[in-house]
This record gives structure tokens, sequence and C-alpha cells, in this order.
């Protein structure tokens, strides 16, 4: 697993250099905001992306976790770290979950000490322009802000196939959670981490789209105000979906399991250091699991509790 960061600001950027020049480079945190989006493969977006959301006037740091692109999408990256301290790029190096994914941006969010987590997905579909109007939601009270197809006044590009799983999805949630929730499958999400208790994300034993879907169920059954902001949810900008057909037969197995036991959810405490440093990594990502051992979700390196 390898790090771009924090540099000078130059303009004879080389990409590939800049990959290594860059990488173990310690984690600085500017803002009190965390932007964060999982990549593999989006070359084609990505760099537009980045220069939308690095537009805005929030004051926010960005980082891209990659599970081994091999389409010039952490050139890309790079690039924008080279020239932009606040964009962070970790390479996991392989396919290894965009659950996964999200669970460590929360973690790297929490260990560094931003008081919000913005998450996002990197191919346009989520227009980065609609990150104020969240942001504005916590700052009004809430505790969790959706960026919601399903409110009213929200609306998505989807047709054919793609519109009846999402609907479907989201129709199915509704129906057997009972929850006061129309959205639970979009990452386009701004949370307050003081009101969500350590571990609870960090520690879910979720690495696929059912993360999506389990974090909103355990926001609301922990109480936490949610708020839903109607998007536009526009078709991706390049490339195709990520989400492979088993995934839809376990995110179903997920509702139902979720559907059955309806107790509050029950969080797994977070490492303290040095227990969180993986040995295999030696970044700080190791969380604790079901069945009393530890991994990392940088490198998914395991072992148990206080082993080096």
């Amino acid at each position: 697993m390898t790090i771009a960061g924090e540099t000078n600001h130059r303009t004879d950027i080389n990409p590939c250099a800049d990959r290594q020049a860059l990488a173990g480079r310690t984690a600085v945190r500017s803002a009190d905001t965390l932007v964060f989006a999982p990549t593999y493969n989006e070359g084609q977006s990505i760099g537009l992306m980045l220069e939308q959301l690095l537009a805005l006037p929030e004051q926010f740091d960005v980082l891209i976790v990659d599970d081994g692109s091999n389409d010039g999408t952490q050139a890309a990256i790079a690039e924008h770290a080279a020239r932009d301290p606040r964009v962070r790029l970790l390479d996991r190096g392989m396919k290894r979950g965009i659950g996964s994914a999200h669970r460590l941006a929360w973690l790297h969010a929490r260990r560094l000490g931003y008081a919000r987590i913005v998450t996002l997905d990197a191919d346009l579909s989520h227009d980065p322009a609609d990150i104020p109007r969240l942001l504005a939601a916590i700052d009004a009270g809430a505790d969790v802000a959706i960026g919601s197809r399903f409110a009213p006044g929200g609306r998505l590009d989807y047709s054919g196939w793609r519109l009846f799983v999402s609907r479907l999805a989201n129709s199915l949630a509704r129906s057997v959670l009972r929850l006061p929730v129309r959205e639970y499958t979009t990452s386009l999400r701004a949370v307050r981490l003081d009101r969500v208790p350590p571990g609870l994300v960090e520690s879910m034993a979720k690495d696929g789209y059912s993360f999506f879907v389990t974090c909103m169920v355990y926001f609301a059954r922990c109480g936490l105000k949610i708020t839903e902001i109607p998007i536009h949810f526009h078709d991706r900008h390049s490339g195709e979906s990520k989400l492979p057909p088993f995934e839809i037969l376990r995110g179903a197995g997920n509702l139902m399991q979720l559907a059955i036991d309806r107790r509050p959810p029950s969080p797994l405490a977070l490492l303290p250091q040095p227990d969180c440093d993986c040995p295999h990594c030696l970044k700080p990502y190791r969380v604790r699991t079901e069945d009393g051992g530890v991994r990392c979700l940088g490198c998914s390196g395991s072992g148990s509790e206080g082993a080096a």
C-alpha cells in the first residue's frame, strides 16, 4: 500500500515519478472536513471530478482510495496531489471492496481528528456541487445528510435494468426495514463524526455494496438525525458499472438479515495505538473483527490484537 500526499506546488509533473516521490508522506489535516471517493479504473472521470471538487469554496481535504487501477487513474490523482496539498492518494494495490474502502476512509478521518466526512462516487454520477448543500444540512443540525434520488425533487438518469434494480432495492429496503429513510444505497453522504459511535462504521463486517444499506440502518437505529437532500443522480461520466451480479444477491441476503435482526448495533471499539499500526503496510488502519481478531483495511493483513 502506498500513499501520495503533501508536496510543494510544481508545474513539471511526471505522474509516474510523483507516485513514488509522494509515497509514504505523513498525513496532515488542514481542515475540519474530509471528502472521500473510492476509485478503480476511473481514469476518464477522476481528473474532472477533482477539478470540480477543488473549485468549491468550502474548506476540506480530499482522500482517494484506489484499488490498483491500471488505466491512468492513479497518475491523474497524483498530478492533482502534487499541485494541491489537500489531495491524498492511498493505493491498496488490488481490489479489496468498495465497502472496505469507505471503512478505511472513516478510520482515516477519525485518526486525523476530522469533524465531518463527506463521501461520493468518483465517476461524476454525483455532482460535487451538491456537497455544500449536504454540509449546510449538517450545520443546520443534521447528524447525517444524504444526497437522495428518491426524496421529493430528486431524480436519476438511469434507464432499463439499472433503473429497475435501483428502484427495487430502495423500495424493498423501505418496505422491510420500515425506517424513516427513502434513500439507502447512494454513497453521497455527509456525517458528523462525533455523533457516530467510534467503530460503528470502521469495524462493520461489510466490504462490498451491502455497506451502504447497513450504514443507513445503523445510523437510524442509533437514533441519529438523518436529513435527505434531493439530488440529480447522473449516469456515470464514462466506463462501466463496477457492481457485479453476485452483489445483488448478497445485498438481498443482507437486507433480510437486517430486517430480522432489529437489535441496535454494537460497535467494536477502535484499536488504540500502537495496536492499530499494521506490521505489513506500517499504516494505522487495523480494526477489530467480529471473530476476535484484527484486520488491516489498507492491505487486508490479519492477525491478533497487539501482534506485531
